[in-house]
């Protein structure tokens, strides 16, 4: 239900309420008024009927009375029950009452006639009952008017909210005096904000990403033609001439020592360039291994003294889990290569109750980590730690930075470690 619908019942509702309580009231002073005026010329009849007047003047001014009815003969209970003035028995319960002249001692019936009364009581309800009637209308005008006006800003608020579905976070809601809807505004406004700033944050991430993958292209086709090519060539020439020079031993034995050897570079090329796309050893070693594994042929290439320390508790592998901690630690060392300066570098992995822990600190330069130009490589690792339902935390100073990593794991149970030990 609409607001201005809603409290327009609400008002009507109280309307009704106030007005059947006054209407209880008035009936109940109009009824004590009624048996008032009843009582006053029954006991106005009485002194009359006492007084040295005659019979025929009596009569006379009983029936001018308009409080009084005077009966043409004694009332029984059924008449009096069907009698003409039955109805004002719910506003005079008085009874017929008989009075006797003085003079000639004759008895005459009156009974109390509440027309007059009902009458000016009738008029004072209808009059009441206008001025609720035009009170409400206008009351309900105003309250139509106001609600409608203020609650403007609602609906152009919901025209933004629908907008936001088709991916526009350009719309501004409007200023209003309502302290209530302006902080609805205000909240609305920056969410606005917000998405807009993570919108251009996506574009920009989508075209850092588009430009590092055609640059992971490049490297791959550039290593496979410089590297793996030129291998793959010189197994064709030494091929060739094997079948030139069958006639020399010496010749053949020597070429087939230098295709044995760029077999086994093309080989090893293959290895790194899969280990890059995809680390397939995972499967066979494991995350803690596959990460030391790694570490061990970052130091080969690089002049950094690497120092690692290993206490973690055999867990259950997750592929899912264990690629993406693979890859943050195949980053972190990327970005230390890079950026940091550094010429010793500590990793330690753990294991507590429920997680795999893991830190690594150097001593380089360091990074302000809360820079709104982030790196891809920052970016990417947050992205994998959500994925892995984990949480990562960077401090970086001038003496270096900290990466420290927690994810969630599986402990295996204790007779899998039993049947490990045997």
């Amino acid at each position: 239900m609409l607001a201005s619908n809603r409290i327009t019942l609400t008002v009507v509702m109280i309307f009704t309420g106030v007005f059947s309580v006054l209407s209880v009231v008035m009936f109940m002073q109009a009824r004590a008024d009624v048996q008032k005026e009843g009582r006053a010329a029954f006991s106005q009849a009485q002194t009359l009927a006492a007084s040295d007047i005659s019979l025929e003047t009596l009569k006379l001014l009983l029936q001018s009375n308009r409080d009084l009815v005077l009966l043409s003969e004694p009332p029984t209970p059924h008449s009096a029950q069907e009698s003409s003035w039955s109805f004002n028995r719910i506003f005079t319960p008085i009874p017929p009452q008989a009075v006797q002249h003085a003079l000639s001692g004759e008895t005459l019936w009156i009974a109390a006639n509440a027309d007059a009364e009902l009458d000016e009581i009738a008029a004072t309800v209808i009059q009441v009952l206008s001025i609720f009637f035009v009170a409400l209308l206008v009351t309900l005008f105003c309250l139509r008017y106001a609600v409608n006006s203020r609650l403007r800003p609602l609906a152009k608020l919901c025209d933004g909210l629908d907008s936001m579905t088709t991916g526009h976070y350009q719309y501004s809601g409007d200023a209003t005096d309502i302290a209530e809807i302006q902080t609805l505004i205000d909240h609305y406004n920056s969410l606005t904000q917000s998405l807009q700033r993570k919108e251009n944050q996506v574009v920009s991430l989508r075209k850092r990403v588009a430009a590092i993958q055609e640059q992971e292209r490049q490297s791959l086709a550039r290593e496979l033609h410089d590297n793996l090519g030129q291998l793959i060539t010189g197994i064709t020439v030494q091929t060739y001439m094997l079948s030139q020079q069958r006639e020399h031993p010496e010749f053949v034995a020597k070429a087939c020592e230098q295709i044995q050897q760029q077999c086994n570079a093309v080989h090893q090329g293959m290895k790194e360039v899969t280990s890059q796309l995809y680390p397939v050893f995972l499967h066979r070693l494991g995350l803690v291994r596959s990460i030391h594994q790694v570490v061990q042929s970052w130091q080969d290439i690089h002049p950094v003294n690497v120092s690692w320390q290993e206490d973690c508790a055999p867990f259950e592998a997750n592929l899912e889990r264990d690629t993406q901690v693979y890859r943050i630690v195949q980053e972190a060392l990327n970005n230390i290569a890079k950026h940091a300066q550094a010429d010793q570098v500590d990793i330690h992995l753990s294991t507590d109750a429920d997680d795999l822990l893991m830190t690594i600190r150097d001593n380089g330069t360091g990074f302000t980590p809360d820079s709104n130009h982030r790196g891809l490589g920052l970016e990417s690792m947050q992205e994998r730690t959500k994925l892995a339902n984990g949480s990562l935390f960077i401090d970086s100073s001038d003496k270096g930075t900290s990466l420290s990593l927690r994810v969630p794991v599986t402990k295996e149970p204790e007779h899998n470690h039993a049947h490990i030990a045997r």
